[in-house]
Parts: C-alpha cells; sequence; structure tokens
C-alpha cells in the first residue's frame, strides 16, 4: 500500500499529545529517502516539518478516547478543558422553540469564543457547517455538529489552541479541531457495547465494526467503519433536580425565597381573558380553582369569585371561577417539566470509507466518504397563547359566559353567568380577548431527523521531494425539524367562535386539585382539539464544495541549523445555505382575521414568524509557510526554529483579506523549550447574519425620546433620560434582519509558554494566549435603538430605524410602530487566559502507567462597546443598558473561570490488562439572573464547581478467546447530580451533564 514518506520523532511525539524534544541535529540525521511516512499534524501545512512542535496542540489518541467514557462527539469535546460552553446541545434547557438547534446535535466552540470561531476539519479539510444556526450574543451563529463522526471510528482527535487563520483561513480565531479517523485498519474489528444509567430509564445501545483489506496484489486498499447507536431518552420528571421548574426548594437557605429561581411560566393554563365593550375597571378576569394555596400559603376560597360585572360570589362555574382580578397568583404558574422531554430518543448512523489506489510508486489515488443520519424525537408542553397572538373571540362563543342571553337561532344561552347586569354586559354579549395555554390539547412532538454526507476524491503523490495533494470535496447536511401537534391560531380560533357544545372551551381549568400541574384533568373531548391541530416544518440545507492544491517540502533548502521547509497551496470553496419553512409560520400564511393589533405573520401559535433564508458565497484563498532554522548546537541555543506563515482569501461578499502568522520556538538545552506565536485571524459573517430577511415580532419597548421631552417640547439627553425610557409604547413591531455591508470580526492573537522535561518520561507545559476582536457582530436591543433616536433627536434629526405613527396629543413625536435592527459590528472582545498540562508515563513491575493533567483558566473576557453601542455610552448612558454586551464575564455567563481535566491509565506488562480513570472539573460560575442585597452590595448566586470521576476496566483475550476483549466501565461514579443553575432544567447543560451513574459494558471481538 502506497504511503506518504518522511517524519521526525518530534512529530510522532506530537501526534500523540506529548512535547517533542527532538534536536534539529537528530532530524538532520534522518535519511531523506522515501522509506519512513510522513505524517501532517495540526498546526503545520509542511508534512514531516518539526514546527508543530511549536505550537500548543492537545491531542487524544484513540485509548484516550475510550479512557474519557465518551459516547459520542459531544461528550467527547466536553473531555477537553479548553472546549468552552456547548451552545447546540440535546440536553441544553429552553431550547423549546422552532428556532433552536434541536436534536442529535454538538457544538464546538474553543475559548468559550462563540461558536463560528472554531474551524473544525476532518483529516485536515474543511467540514460542512450544521444547517441549523442558534444565539449567542444576540446574533444567529453556526458550529459543525459534533455527533456526525463516531468516537470509534476515531484515531485521534488534534486540539490546536492557537489562533490559526494564516494557516487554515476563515474561523479560526480561537484555533482549530482536528479530527483524524483510522484510515489504515487492516483486518477487522465488531464492538457491541450497552450501557443503563442507575435509577432511570436511560440507555444506549452501539453496534460499530471497522474492516479494512488491501486488493489488486496490494496496490489498493479499502476500510468502511460504521456505528449505529440507539439512545433512550428520559423525561425531565424523572429527575428530582428538573422535575419542578421552581427551583426554590433546592436553592441555598439565602435564596430560598428568591423568585428568581422561579422558572414556571407566567403564561398559564387558566385562562386570562379581556372583554371588549367593558370599563377599565372591569374588563379584565381570570379563571382560577375556587379553593387552592396561593403563593403566600394562604386559602383562597369561593367568597372572591366574580367582580367587576360579576356580583361577588357570583362567579363560581362547578370546582372553578372567574374572578375580576388583574393576574393570576404565582401558585398557578405551570410546571411544565411534567411533560418535558429531558434527553430525547436518538437513533444514530454513521459510516465512514476510505479508498486508495497506488497508481505507481509517486501517485495514488484516494477517496474519503462519509454518511450520517439521526432522528431525535422528544416532547414539549402545549405553547400558549402569547400577547403577539392573543385574538378577539365573538360574543356568540358558545361557552363565553358573557355571552348573549340566546344565540342567533334563539336557542338559549346555558352558559351566560346569571345575574349579569344586562346594562353592563349587554343581551347580545360580549366578545372577549383571550389568553391561554390549551394543556388539554397535549403536548407538542418534535422529531428532528439529520443527514449529512461528504465525498472526497484527490490524488496524491512525491515529486522529487515535494509531496503534494490536490482533492475536490463536496459535502451537505440537511435537518428537517418536524413539529407535529401544534395549533394552528386561525383554526383554533375558528373553533372557539362554534355557538354549539362542540367549541372549544377555554374555561374548564387544568387540576383544581394540583393548581401549578400542566396535566389537564378536564379535558375538551377530542372533536372539538382535533379540528386545530396542524404540523409544521423547519429544513434546513448547508452545503460546501471545495478544491484545492497543497505541496510542501521539509528540506526545501539547507541552513547551518538545518533544512528549511516551505509549504504552498490554493484552494476555491463555495458555502450554501437554504432554510424553507413552514407557510404557516414564515410568513405566506398569516394569522390575520380576528388577530389583535398589529398583525401577527405567524399562523403557527406560540411561534413568531421565521422567514425562508438562501444565501451563498464563494472564497479563494492561496497561503505560503516557511519552517526556518535559525540555530543549532549552540550554547544556550539547541535549537532556534521559526514558522512564518500568511493566507489571503477573497470572499465574494464580504471582500478580501490578507492575515499573517509567526511563531518561534527556541531548546536553550535538549530539555527546555520556550515558544510564542503571533498572528492575525478573522471570522467571516456567517450566510445567516448576511442574508436573513426581516423577521418580525410583535413587543414593547420605552420611548426614551418622548419621555424626555422638557416643557418646551425639547429632547434632554443625559445620564436619566438615557436610563428612565418611561411608560412603556405598547406593542409595536421589531424587525430584525441580516446585513449585507457587516465586515469581518479581525483578531489579533498571541500566546507564550514553555515545555520542559525535567526527567524522562515527564513533560509539564504552560502556554499564556490572548485573542482580541475587533469588530465583533452584534445586534443591538430595540431600548438602545430608542435610545439612538433620542440621540439624534438631541442632534435635530432622527433615527431612520425608528418609525412613528401620526403624532397626537398622547405621542407628541408620534407614537412608536416599527423599530428596524439588523445585525452590526459592534465591541471589541479580549479574551486572556492559560494553559497547563503535565504528562507523565513511567514503567513498573505491574506494568506501564501514564497520568495526564490539563488544565485551562480564562483570566479575561472583556467586551468593550464599539459602533453605535459606544455612542449610547458617549452621550451618558451607564455602561450596564448594553446589559451582557460589555463588561469582564469571566465567571458568569456560563464561562466558568477554570476547566481541567485528570487521566490515569494503566496496562499490564504482558497487554491483556488495561484499565483508566478520567476525572473532569468545571468551576463555579455566577448566575446573574438571581441575587440578593446585602446592605450596600449585590451578591449573585454561584453555581458550584463539580468534579465527576469516569473509570473502565478492559480485559483482553477474555477466557482465553485470542482478540476478544471485554470492557466494564462507570460514568460518573460517585452519582452526582449537577449543580443547581437557573435555567429550566435546573442546571447549566451548556456545561454539565444530566447523567447520573451509569453502567456499561463493551465486548470487541478482531479478527
Amino acid at each position: 500500500m502506497f504511503k506518504l514518506k518522511k517524519v521526525s520523532a518530534s512529530i510522532m511525539m506530537a501526534a500523540t499529545g506529548c512535547v517533542a524534544m527532538s534536536s534539529n541535529a537528530s532530524a538532520q540525521e534522518q535519511p531523506k529517502e522515501k522509506d519512513i511516512e510522513r505524517i501532517a499534524v495540526v498546526g503545520s501545512n509542511i508534512r514531516g516539518s518539526e514546527m508543530t512542535s511549536t505550537l500548543p496542540v492537545t491531542s487524544l489518541n484513540a485509548e484516550d478516547i475510550e479512557t474519557t467514557g465518551a459516547l459520542d462527539g459531544d461528550e467527547l469535546l466536553r473531555s477537553i478543558p479548553q472546549i468552552g460552553a456547548v451552545g447546540f446541545t440535546n440536553t441544553r434547557g429552553g431550547n423549546t422553540g422552532t428556532n433552536a438547534a434541536r436534536g442529535d446535535v454538538g457544538s464546538v466552540n474553543l475559548r468559550s469564543i462563540g461558536e463560528g470561531n472554531t474551524l473544525v476539519l476532518l483529516n485536515g479539510r474543511r467540514m460542512v457547517n450544521h444547517p441549523i444556526t442558534q444565539t449567542k450574543f444576540g446574533v444567529p451563529v453556526t458550529s459543525v455538529n459534533s455527533n456526525t463522526l463516531p468516537v470509534s471510528g476515531l484515531r485521534r482527535v488534534e486540539v490546536l489552541r492557537d489562533g490559526a487563520g494564516a494557516l487554515y483561513g476563515a474561523d479560526a480565531v480561537a484555533g482549530v479541531v482536528n479530527y483524524v479517523t483510522k484510515d489504515d485498519y487492516e483486518g477487522g474489528d465488531f464492538n457491541i457495547r450497552y450501557g443503563a444509567e442507575q435509577g432511570t430509564d436511560r440507555s444506549d445501545f452501539t453496534l460499530s465494526s471497522n474492516y479494512g483489506f488491501e486488493f489488486n496484489d496490494g496496490a489498493s486498499f479499502f476500510m468502511v467503519s460504521a456505528n449505529y447507536t440507539k439512545r433512550q431518552g428520559v423525561m425531565a420528571s424523572e429527575y428530582d433536580f428538573s422535575s419542578n421548574q421552581d427551583l426554590r426548594s433546592r436553592a441555598p437557605e439565602e435564596f430560598a425565597d428568591n423568585t428568581g429561581f422561579d422558572n414556571r411560566s407566567s403564561l398559564e393554563p387558566w385562562a386570562d381573558v379581556h372583554f371588549i365593550g367593558l370599563s377599565s375597571s372591569i374588563d379584565d378576569y381570570i379563571i382560577r380553582p375556587t379553593n387552592y394555596i396561593n403563593n403566600a400559603g394562604e386559602q383562597v376560597d369561593g367568597s372572591s369569585c366574580g367582580g367587576g360585572a360579576i356580583a361577588d360570589g357570583a362567579g363560581i362555574m362547578d370546582d372553578i371561577c372567574i374572578d375580576a382580578a388583574g393576574s393570576h397568583d404565582r401558585a398557578l404558574r405551570p410546571n411544565r417539566n411534567e411533560e418535558r422531554t429531558l434527553i430525547p430518543d436518538v437513533d444514530r448512523v454513521n459510516i465512514y470509507t476510505n479508498f486508495t489506489h497506488e497508481i505507481n510508486d509517486d501517485i495514488e489515488f484516494y477517496n474519503e466518504s462519509t454518511y450520517y443520519q439521526a432522528k431525535a424525537n422528544r416532547q414539549w408542553e402545549q405553547s400558549a397563547i402569547l400577547s403577539n397572538g392573543t385574538f378577539d373571540v365573538p360574543a356568540h362563543s358558545y361557552w363565553n359566559p358573557f355571552g348573549p342571553v340566546t344565540f342567533a337561532d334563539g336557542r338559549t344561552n346555558p352558559n351566560r353567568l346569571p345575574g349579569l347586569d344586562p346594562d353592563v354586559v349587554p343581551v347580545e354579549g360580549l366578545a372577549y380577548n383571550l389568553r391561554i395555554r390549551p394543556t388539554d390539547v397535549g403536548p407538542r412532538q418534535v422529531e428532528v431527523e439529520s443527514t449529512s454526507f461528504r465525498f472526497l476524491n484527490g490524488f496524491r503523490g512525491y515529486y522529487n521531494d515535494w509531496d503534494w495533494d490536490s482533492a475536490i470535496l463536496y459535502s451537505e447536511a440537511q435537518t428537517d425539524d418536524n413539529m407535529s401537534n401544534r395549533i394552528s391560531s386561525p383554526l383554533l380560533l375558528a373553533q372557539l367562535s362554534l355557538d354549539t357544545p362542540d367549541a372549544y372551551n377555554p374555561f374548564t381549568g387544568v387540576d383544581p386539585a394540583n393548581p401549578s400541574s400542566i396535566n389537564d384533568l378536564t379535558p375538551n373531548p377530542q372533536s372539538s382539539i382535533t379540528p386545530f391541530l396542524t404540523t409544521a416544518q423547519r429544513s434546513a440545507k448547508t452545503s460546501l464544495t471545495l478544491v484545492d492544491f497543497k505541496a510542501s517540502n521539509p528540506f526545501v533548502y539547507t541552513l547551518p541549523a538545518g533544512d528549511v521547509g516551505f509549504a504552498f497551496g490554493v484552494e476555491w470553496r463555495r458555502e450554501e445555505l437554504e432554510e424553507d419553512n413552514s407557510d404557516i409560520f414564515d410568513g405566506t400564511d398569516p394569522f390575520v382575521e380576528g388577530n389583535a393589533d398589529p398583525v401577527n405573520l405567524s399562523s403557527l401559535q406560540g411561534s413568531s414568524v421565521r422567514l425562508d433564508v438562501d444565501g451563498d458565497r464563494d472564497v479563494f484563498s492561496a497561503y505560503g509557510e516557511l519552517a526556518i532554522p535559525v540555530l543549532a548546537d549552540l550554547p544556550g541555543a539547541h535549537s532556534l526554529d521559526v514558522q512564518l506563515a500568511v493566507r489571503y482569501e477573497n470572499f465574494s461578499d464580504i471582500g478580501d483579506i490578507t492575515r499573517p502568522k509567526m511563531a518561534v520556538s527556541w531548546f536553550p538545552i535538549e530539555a527546555l523549550q520556550f515558544r510564542a506565536a503571533a498572528s492575525k485571524g478573522f471570522r467571516a459573517p456567517n450566510l445567516i447574519q448576511l442574508n436573513s430577511p426581516g423577521a418580525t415580532l410583535t413587543t414593547s419597548v420605552d420611548d426614551f425620546a418622548e419621555n424626555a421631552l422638557d416643557e418646551n417640547g425639547n429632547v434632554v439627553v443625559n445620564s436619566t433620560t438615557l436610563s428612565d425610557g418611561g411608560p412603556g409604547n405598547g406593542n409595536y413591531n421589531l424587525s430584525t434582519s441580516g446585513n449585507k455591508d457587516l465586515r469581518p470580526e479581525k483578531s489579533d492573537n498571541i500566546s507564550i509558554g514553555f515545555t520542559v522535561q525535567p526527567l524522562d518520561g515527564l513533560t509539564v507545559t504552560y502556554d499564556w494566549w490572548e485573542v482580541e476582536t475587533i469588530d465583533s457582530v452584534g445586534v443591538l436591543s430595540d431600548e438602545n435603538i430608542s435610545r439612538l433616536d433620542l440621540i439624534a433627536r438631541a442632534n435635530g434629526s432622527s433615527n431612520p430605524d425608528v418609525i412613528r405613527g401620526e403624532i397626537d396629543q398622547d405621542n407628541p413625536l408620534g407614537e412608536i410602530v416599527l423599530i428596524n435592527r439588523r445585525y452590526e459590528n459592534l465591541n471589541t472582545r479580549t479574551i486572556s487566559g492559560y494553559d497547563v498540562s503535565v504528562n507523565y508515563g513511567f514503567d513498573t513491575g505491574i506494568g506501564q502507567f501514564d497520568i495526564r493533567l490539563n488544565g485551562a483558566r480564562t483570566l479575561k473576557f472583556n467586551q468593550v462597546a464599539g459602533g453605535d453601542a459606544l455612542t449610547i455610552v458617549n452621550a451618558g448612558a451607564p455602561e450596564d443598558v448594553l446589559g451582557s454586551d460589555v463588561g469582564d464575564i469571566v465567571g458568569t455567563a456560563s464561562i466558568p473561570e477554570l476547566q481541567a481535566t485528570a487521566m490515569l491509565s494503566w496496562e499490564s506488562n504482558d497487554g491483556l490488562w488495561r484499565s483508566g480513570l478520567f476525572l473532569r472539573y468545571v468551576g463555579d460560575v455566577q448566575e446573574t439572573s438571581v441575587s440578593i442585597t446585602e446592605g450596600s452590595e449585590t451578591r449573585f448566586y454561584e453555581v458550584p464547581s463539580q468534579t465527576r470521576a469516569n473509570v473502565h476496566l478492559t480485559k483482553r483475550n477474555f477466557m482465553d478467546y485470542e482478540n476478544l476483549n471485554l470492557t466494564f466501565g462507570v460514568n460518573n461514579v460517585t452519582d452526582e447530580e449537577p449543580p443547581l443553575a437557573d435555567t429550566t432544567f435546573g442546571y447549566d447543560g451548556q456545561l454539565h451533564s444530566s447523567r447520573g451513574r451509569y453502567f456499561y459494558t463493551s465486548v470487541n471481538y478482531s479478527f
């Protein structure tokens, strides 16, 4: 089988996660013949170059991956402490809406800089992005789906913890993750794995196999790796920590009464009714249980039923009542986790194939193909009628307690409350505006099907001392987010409007004995529900087409200190995105008739409008790289090497950019290395940020300009008027859109570190790093756009993005009816920290031990206002009006100051036994959403740190059957619950796992 040849011992060590200590002299002594394999390691495009030892790279090989106990790609990345908060995940609470990335998905977020700032490669080439976006720092971000590759098919995972825009191009701001697959596996193996969690139905079953063989007299090689996983999920109600959204009982004593921990919704199953035509003092009513215990612990009975247009005590309807109250008591808020899936059921298939054919001694053809398919099923409680989707139910509706005395056909209305004063509630009845969560409809069902494939065909070979590689790649990913048991707003209104018993009855209550329950014990008949049920789909597809040519020579020129390496390459790629949503919520079929003003563009109850999107771009790039040995074998300079790189990229939509890099490696002695790198990187705005059409929702906003008018009608701008917006503007339309004028986010990266090998087998590394990004893409809140209008009016103009209606007595500037906002280049972010690792391997009389410690500390994540945000601050507004968009957020926002892992592995001298222990530590973070005041100080709730342990033991040649291996393992040995956090499920799924003590066993047979 054809092999690409030539590698130094230092590169081999780097590939296994150790630090290279080989000297340049020893590298020079190695022969240049093509009898030694050249290996490419992330961090350099020069195959076989020793310069990768100058770079901070974390690598996990196949045995390390086994030790982590990771079941999928998401869990594997979480075992690397430099990976930050995982925003795209099927375990994160709150991802209920159609705008979230749901399903079998995991994102890549190195340094917590944000998804989209880490370049993800498969065998050195880009991977296609997951089609569904999600919001980070207020803007839609994209990521590769980390679950598309099976962990069993990986040779290693490499993480370059340094900016690499000059080497790999756009998006490598935080670094690079490179998956390296098994591509020369000869023979076969078959593996069965089953695992289950203690105390729940959560389980995983996996079948995997690898098979590779040569043919054509050794000129051709084919390998296939296949994996099937079936995961049984779990409901939130099965865990104590996630069973109730009211988390106050789990909170520390000083926070036990803090309503910030009560995440139950104010959109209750108990109806909230506004009768049209009554005076404002008597037009609002709620439906509630006749008898219940309120939030203050007091008994409430039927004596207060009624009021307003109803005689006191006369509002009782069986075991519920209609009460002239402005809002529901907190005790009636529903615990939606009763019907929420915490972990979805997943069926997943991963296939990888590799084919090579030797054309002659110097050229081979190769093919890499991958296929991924997954289905994830979960459920969520039924959606409520939101403020932007309320509608007016006509007076003649059958169940209306303020309905007509008789219907149009002369029938007596049995549901009009007795004793109503016809001078207040006329005999023809009153229409009403309704808000309710119709839980008797049952929960929403969600099935997310994701597929992706990748085909790569190429040629590679040698010409003299040059190795070259050219390939064409096409990859595509599609996700269909299918929703069923959803409510159509116009059909629900039609069913409510019937004047027969077939009408849907919103005045039934839920469970009078358990007022916070979401399980309805007083349902409408299914015949009244089915007519307004519907389905919807969010379908998105991304594709990547790439053609490249690259060549390198590790000894293109000889200097006194050693060989100069050189690499160059060109690449063209095309990125495409298409999102096609169902007509019911993409604006095609808006809900118009009967809808409250303004019109809701979505007819899917509980979902805001999501317009279809499409975008594409072409990118051409060229790069060059030099590895230069400067000094060698001198006093104080065992070796001194420099890496220089530059990359030019031209985007069809945002223009061109050039980014350089310089890295230095200095070994004063063989056992001590100092290394440093400085580079410039960039992140191109993603296709959603550039091309998203204006999506409109209805909300309210403070009118800062109108509130700042003095007695002469002039606006006054100062810290007070920029802080206090006065009364809200009421309902208006907020439109958020992409921006084709966005500029790339440019970054400056610096890293300085050292490696030391004080004794054989022991390596210690330290690397300090800093990333400064300017022109970070963000979006201003509607409140801040209203502030910009105030500032503009003080200067004699106005903000064109704030659209107003006619001027009248109550609105001297005109009521705000529309605010247009778009993604903008705003703030500057400066993020810094350091990484520490200790690797120690040693032999004993009972076997070989390997110890690996890896820690990542974030020192600073500071954001400084820029663009229009800076305009607001310069006008006198306090920075806190920008929220979390400014200031240092280390220790908050799911960015712990410290994360660390420890790995201990042991293998017996005869190779028949192997065991491992893996520890993962996640530091504490503050929840700024929950606070108490102590004197003049505000103290935030702190999510505690946590350490979890996984262990496994493998017996090879089990029961003396050659090549039969048995593994038994336990994840989360001490059965730790995730620490309390102020989220839907009571823990931070971006950082922590919900998995309890989990037992697994696997059987592997190789042949």
